[in-house]
């Protein structure tokens, strides 16, 4: 762009702000219009900033003829100087190589997040991994920025949904004469429908930032405007994303689309939406205030200039005598915002607040000032790195940069008093942060590739051992049950009838009767025998020798015969059988000399008893078994990621 961009506005808070230490005020900036071919400002707005994350403000950078914006991003600031944020440029990463899931999600309510290139002193390829959907929370997929000094890798985090982030205000335009009145502050006053989003939401190929509005003509496809919610091919929309080279993805379609999977009615007006836009056969969201004054009252069949500042919100729809207009009430007034978004709990300021939060924005500017002259002087010493490819060593290697950010902006990122608590940092390549994390992939220590635009960022995940210890407990709720009714099972001797095997040798000889004469005396009490299901005791499990004896009660001896003939063989002496009943400590003594299961002919006592010795005859067996409640390990399983 060959214009100059104004100089920023100094602008004043609303007197509104939404509940949390945390949130704070982003300042605004100049922000291009292609169709009107002129500089529109991008109001300042409340934002609480993603858990742990630090904003660095992008700015305009006067390059070889013209002007270029480099965006800005939520940086996670170095813990032990958290006020000299190290910023490391890399060289342009390779095209994706993603193609969209190979293998099917594990749950229902897992979604899939695009691989990308990390750099391990070159870039190497991080395929795609399943995630696990949490409610209220937003993947936000690594990343890269483009910069003039080289590719900045963003990893990825978790952010918040859009109606919890804050408070968005429109944009506007000022004339000439407005932007040279002496003293001029600007103050929003009218906010962006959260609701109406859902139905004019793009993306721009290439961008790291969403817009919103009418981008449904032709033009915009050929410009790389694509919609949140799905695809457009040749004018016709087709709602979700599909696989192969045609594969998308998008980082609030992935939350919402799980959350609202048995929705049909949110998941119908959707699709409604885009594609009755871009057929035409839908009025288009308007562009001003002036056009949506229209818009309603031609709905309303009203008369009123304004017609948007009598709009009410109903059950979070915007309506007027009735009628709902959420879909073509881009924008409300500010005093709407706390109806539009009540998860935000917005609340009244003092003035003293308001001059507060704007000094602070204005702190958080000149770090994009500071950010723009050293990465100026760093391009100016170095040229930007080629693109790199990976089957050839790097010719480039990184280049770090410091920035001095204030005490004061630094400290509200690292306030843990905020009431929404937020989920353990998912995903993190790195084995420092690996620890904290839950998410539910055990493959995916940081698999948190970003947003379609920029799926090429997503270093640090392979620690995946590290993540998948802790990752179960917490992410796994469900798995872990499943778990859990292995070690029931193995009350009724499952697990046994395997380490049996190995032990069926032993019963003939003597390591059978050196394990069993400790635990002889202890094991008379009857209650030993529903023991083993605890603790299971290696000692008590060995003295139920004359369990082998009942198979006159063939239902309840039954189920448990086919472990004794494993585990005991059948005891030589007979004997000792025949008192298993009330006296099975005398029996097990020197009994325990197991043989084929011909010894349970001898069904003199009743079967209750054999039911809880299973493993008499083998003592040595049950050590093993021990080990088998936690060989289950259902911590393998949980790849929800």
């Amino acid at each position: 762009m060959t214009k100059q961009p104004p100089e920023p506005i100094e602008e004043l808070p609303p007197d509104q702000k939404p509940e949390g230490d945390n949130v704070q005020w982003i300042p605004g900036y100049w922000g291009w219009d292609e169709d009107t071919e002129q500089f529109l400002w991008v109001s300042g707005f409340w934002r609480d900033p993603p858990p742990g994350r630090l904003w660095v403000p992008g700015s305009w950078r006067q390059v070889q003829g013209g002007w270029q914006w480099v965006a800005g991003f939520w940086q996670e600031p170095n813990r032990e100087q958290p006020t000299q944020p190290e910023i490391e440029y890399l060289p342009e990463p390779p095209v994706s190589l993603e193609a969209g899931p190979s293998v099917a999600a594990p749950t229902a309510t897992s979604f899939y997040v695009p691989g990308s290139w990390v750099w391990r002193n070159k870039y190497v390829w991080r395929p795609g991994v399943w995630i696990e959907y949490r409610p209220n929370w937003v993947w936000v997929p690594a990343h890269f920025c483009r910069t003039p000094v080289g590719f900045v890798f963003v990893d990825g985090y978790w952010d918040y949904t859009l109606a919890q982030r804050g408070v968005l205000y429109a944009p506007v335009t000022f004339s000439r004469t407005v932007l040279t009145r002496r003293g001029f502050v600007y103050t929003p006053v009218y906010v962006v429908s959260e609701p109406a989003l859902v139905g004019a939401l793009f993306v721009r190929r290439g961008r790291t930032h969403y817009y919103f509005g009418d981008y449904f003509e032709p033009r915009y496809v050929a410009r790389g405007y694509n919609p949140w919610a799905g695809r457009v091919v040749n004018a016709t929309f087709t709602i979700g994303f599909g696989a192969g080279r045609n594969w998308g993805y998008d980082p609030l379609w992935a939350h919402y689309a799980t959350a609202n999977r048995n929705n049909r009615a949110w998941n119908a007006r959707v699709n409604d939406l885009y594609t009755g836009r871009y057929a035409g056969k839908v009025a288009r969201p308007p562009v001003t205030l002036t056009q949506q004054n229209t818009v309603i009252n031609q709905i309303t069949q009203t008369n009123v200039t304004n017609v948007t500042n009598n709009v009410t919100v109903v059950n979070n729809n915007v309506t007027i005598n009735k009628q709902n207009v959420t879909d073509v009430a881009m924008v409300a007034p500010a005093r709407l915002a706390k109806d539009l978004q009540p998860e935000v709990r917005i609340r009244p300021i003092t003035a003293e607040v308001r001059k507060t939060e704007a000094q602070a924005a204005k702190l958080t500017r000149d770090v994009a000032v500071q950010r723009t002259k050293v990465e100026t002087a760093a391009a100016t010493s170095q040229p930007l790195p080629k693109i790199a490819d990976p089957k050839t060593p790097p010719t480039v290697q990184p280049r770090t940069l410091k920035l001095d950010v204030p005490k004061e902006v630094v400290a509200r990122t690292q306030m843990r008093d905020e009431k929404k608590a937020p989920p353990p940092p998912a995903f993190k390549a790195e084995p420092k942060v690996n620890p904290k994390l839950d998410p539910t992939p055990k493959l995916n220590p940081k698999v948190e590739p970003k947003t379609a635009p920029n799926p090429k960022a997503e270093p640090k995940t392979e620690p995946k051992p590290k993540v998948e210890p802790k990752m179960e407990p917490k992410v796994e709720p469900k798995t872990e049950p499943k778990m859990e009714p292995k070690p029931k099972t193995d009350p009724k001797i499952e697990p046994k009838p395997k380490t049996d095997p190995k032990v069926e040798p032993k019963p003939k000889l003597d390591p059978s009767p050196k394990v069993e004469p400790k635990p002889k005396e202890p094991l008379p009490d009857p209650k030993s025998k529903v023991e083993p299901k605890k603790g299971e005791p290696v000692p008590k499990p060995k003295e139920p020798v004359p369990l082998p004896t009942p198979k006159t009660e063939p239902p309840k001896v039954e189920p448990k015969a086919p472990l004794p003939p494993k585990v005991d063989p059948k005891p030589k002496d007979p004997t000792p059988q025949p008192k298993p009943k009330g006296e099975m400590p005398k029996v097990e003594p020197k009994v325990p000399v197991p043989q084929p299961p011909k010894v349970d002919p001898k069904p003199k006592d009743p079967a209750p008893v054999p039911a809880p010795q299973p493993k008499a005859p083998g003592s040595p067996p049950p050590k093993a078994e021990p080990k088998g409640p936690p060989a289950p390990q259902p911590k393998g399983e949980p790849k929800k990621d």
